[in-house]
């Protein structure tokens, strides 16, 4: 198995992982409960796919497999941005105390989250 086809599989499950994130937050919000320390945990599983992800990426790149992307530049960035956005949402959102405007403002960045993953692929597909 090649670097390139688990960077591909990274990508799809990463995305699948944002959408049930996102979906498990508004199913939270409907009942009426709280993020709770699993939802939170879920959420730190999410990111280490995306470092995972944006890692193997550079190392594909350094390998001069980025060559071959039509705007390798953007697709990077998309990377850039799946990495940090989980943590600054974190660091803004847990901040708020109404927990039922969280619940919806995370599932916003889930799916934020999983719009970007479906760019940077599309990207790099051409």
């Amino acid at each position: 198995m090649s670097f390139t086809t688990i960077h591909a599989g990274l990508a799809q499950t990463s995305t699948l992982f944002m959408i049930a994130l996102g979906v498990w937050a508004i199913f939270l919000r409907i009942r009426s409960r709280p993020l709770d320390g699993s939802w939170y945990g879920a959420l730190a599983v999410g990111e280490i796919l995306m470092v995972a992800q944006f890692a193997l990426g550079w190392i594909l790149y350094s390998q001069g497999l980025g060559d071959n992307l039509p705007r390798a530049f953007v697709h990077i960035l998309y990377g850039a941005v799946a990495v940090i956005t989980l943590p600054a949402a974190y660091a803004y959102l847990s901040k708020l105390e109404d927990e039922n405007v969280k619940s919806i403002l995370f599932a916003i960045v889930c799916f934020f989250m999983m719009e970007v993953v479906i760019r940077a692929r599309d990207v790099a597909l051409g």
